[in-house]
This record gives C-alpha cells, structure tokens and sequence, in this order.
C-alpha cells in the first residue's frame, strides 16, 4: 500500500507542513503526538485529518474535548471544514460523552473502545485524547492488551494517530508509547528570551521516512486559514 500523502493544497498554494513532515505517513504507522495541555496537539490532529479526507481518504475521529456541534464550529473556524466530509460519511466522529460516558464507569473505557469495531473500519483513526480517555482504565498491566490490538490494525495497513498529555496519566505508559510509536511529534509552548512564547512541534522520531523532513517547526494558529509556519522562527 503507497504511503499517505500530508499534502494540503489551498487556492493553489501549499501550507508547507507537508515538505517539513516527510511529505507522507507510511500506512501501518502508530503516530504519536504529545504535548501538555494547551500546545495545540488537536489543532494538528484537524490540520492532518483535513490534508487526508481532501486527498481523497477516509477517517474517524474521537475526540474527548469535542462534541460534534463544537467539532464543527472549531474545524471551520481554522479553516479545516470538516461537514461535508462528515455529511459524505468520510468522516466518522464520535464524541467520547456520548460513545462511553452514558453512565459507564471510566475503568470500562479501554473495553468500550477496542469493542467498538466501527471506529476502527476508516483508514486513519486519530484518538485525541488518548491519555484523557484511558487515565482511569489503562495501567501497565494492561497496556500489552491495548499495544497488541494497535499492532492489529497497522499490520493491516491502517494508520493511528493518538494524542496524550504526560501529565494524565503513568510516566511508564507515556514512555511506552513513545518507544512504540513509528512517528513522535511532541508539541510545546516555550518562552524565548526577548520574544516571548513560541509554538514548536518536534519531530521527535520518523521510522520509515521516505523524504527529508525538519526536527523543529515553530507555528501558530491563524482564523480562517489554521496553521502557519513562522519561518523567522517567532510566533507572531
């Protein structure tokens, strides 16, 4: 299977993340995505789900901070409409308060998500947040259960692409996913002397790349058009 291009190309003109990330994902990749609260690790998942469902792929979403009305009005706020793929059933996208949370105790979360076949049945899955959804379920005793169900479905081609916060959940489990992940972008805020807070995403960890891609990228978020490269290396 070809690899998955990240290419996301607009009235002609291309956001340049892409030609720093590598260009595409190779299918069968777990992407790992990490960063502290604030960072902008869902800004990035809206931005790679985007590029996808626009070159022509399907993908599911969970997402714990969104339901589907304020999904809708982030994603199109950014520039990153995400209704009509939704409305074409490219897009699948659950909100955790309604796909777990229906009385269920948060320890049954890691069982209700690897039952739910259908979140899975898309290409690419994204998980945002991972470390949100299972903080309460997921422990190094059963964290083989989760990894080898994860291996499944990359070994059959799809790609996943989850987010975590170091700070909900073992530092144990967090290491673990960053040695088993294939790709590992890490998303920070850091205040630079005389500038003041900076956005970087790292490209921490690149297994199977086929083009050249950055380290470090500094970025920010502008209405309407989402992320943008801040190619003097300040986040105006």
């Amino acid at each position: 299977m070809p690899d998955i291009s990240i290419v996301l190309e607009r009235k002609g003109e291309k956001d340049g993340f892409a030609q720093r990330f590598g260009a595409a994902i190779p299918t069968g990749s777990l992407v790992f995505i990490e960063g502290k609260e604030g960072t902008g690790k869902s800004i990035f998942c809206q931005r790679f789900s985007y590029s996808f469902l626009m070159n022509g792929h399907t993908c599911s979403y969970i997402s714990t901070q969104y339901t589907i009305k304020s999904f809708l009005k982030q994603t199109a706020s950014v520039g990153y409409n995400a209704r009509e793929h939704l409305m074409q059933g490219k897009l699948l996208f659950v909100s955790t308060e309604v796909m777990l949370a229906e009385t269920r105790p948060r320890k049954t979360f890691l069982e209700g998500l690897t039952t739910t076949k259908k979140l899975f049945d898309p290409e690419i899955i994204f998980i945002d947040s991972l470390s949100t959804l299972l903080n309460k379920s997921l422990n190094m005793d059963n964290l083989t259960e989760l990894t080898s169900f994860f291996n499944r479905l990359t070994g059959s081609g799809k790609i996943i692409i989850v987010t975590s916060n170091p700070n909900e959940w073992p530092a144990e489990i967090h290491n673990s996913f960053k040695m088993l992940c294939d790709i590992n972008f890490k998303v920070t805020r850091e205040s630079m002397p005389g500038i003041g807070i900076v956005h970087n995403i790292y490209l921490e960890k690149f297994n199977g790349a086929r083009s050249r891609f950055e380290p470090m990228t500094t970025f920010s978020v502008k209405p309407g058009t989402g992320l943008a490269i801040e190619t003097s290396g300040v986040a105006f």
